[in-house]
């Protein structure tokens, strides 16, 4: 599977609105432009799925209404990572639910999880978040 160091990143910091998602899959597209199409389908849903997460359940507010994103290249994958301004629960979270087949939320980190060969979440100073995905890259 090879190392799990990432030797490049790209990044940038987007405006918190009802299009954060279409910019971040935007960017992450052109950051993957000459990559395998398939590799770069799985990334643009990964973070769709990131992304929209922070939208809905991260609360917004003064100095709060930014959503980083960051994607770095790796021997043989690609990391995607998407950072929040946090939530009042300090605990790092990645566990995807069991949503039923008619469910409508509730199966985003299950996409992940399933598009991704490792995936977790780790706090940064400020209790700020980063929830992250692998995706092989050959």
């Amino acid at each position: 599977m090879g190392n799990s160091e990432v030797v490049l990143w790209r990044s940038t910091t987007l405006r918190r609105d009802a299009r954060t998602s279409w910019h971040a899959r935007q960017a992450t597209g052109l950051w993957l432009a000459d990559h395998d199409p398939a590799v770069r389908s799985d990334a643009l849903q990964i973070v769709a799925e990131l992304v929209a997460n922070v939208v809905q359940h991260v609360p917004n507010g003064r100095g709060r209404n930014w959503v980083g994103l960051r994607l770095g290249f790796g021997d043989g994958f690609v990391r995607l990572e998407v950072i929040d301004p946090g939530t009042p629960s300090p605990v790092p979270c990645f566990a995807p639910r069991q949503a039923g087949p008619l469910a409508e939320s509730g199966r985003g980190l299950g996409i992940v999880a399933c598009l991704s060969l490792r995936q977790g979440t780790r706090l940064l100073a400020g209790g700020r978040r980063v929830v992250w995905a692998d995706v092989a890259a050959g």
